[in-house]
């Protein structure tokens, strides 16, 4: 399989994931989050395989260099101070499930609000460390 088609399946399952994960939390549906989270497990073994070769997949000029050692070291030391992926994903179960769990939702909602506080950190420290170094 090439990089382009590989590189469209996954913009696909990305697209389909964004959406059940948004119309499960909207309509409350645990279906969705649970369809959306088997679309990730789907995907999860190709982009092991090709783990390698992400990077090439989403280049449009492969004669461009897009990251180098500086790049890589204000990405470590931004990404040190975030854990954003996992509170925002726990935060959107806990959201999603408020029919089934009312007493939850108050948790959900402040994850979801330390995420934001997380990604918003992160913008900050990557500004900081991009002018540092």
């Amino acid at each position: 399989m090439n990089f382009k088609t590989l590189r469209n399946i996954l913009i696909t399952a990305s697209a389909i994931q964004t959406i059940l994960w948004i119309t499960g939390l909207i309509f409350a549906n645990v279906t969705l989050v649970i369809l959306a989270l088997i679309v990730i497990l789907a995907v999860l073994p190709t982009i092991y395989i090709h783990r390698d070769n992400i990077g090439e997949m989403f280049k449009k000029d492969q004669n461009k260099i897009f990251e180098d050692e500086k790049t890589q070291l204000i990405n470590e030391k931004s990404s040190t101070i975030t854990l954003g992926a996992l509170i925002i994903y726990l935060g959107f179960i806990l959201v999603a499930l408020r029919n089934i769990y009312p007493e939850f939702l108050l948790t959900g909602y402040i994850l979801l609000i330390t995420a934001l506080c997380g990604v918003i950190l992160n913008i900050i420290s990557r500004i900081y460390y991009r002018r540092k170094y």
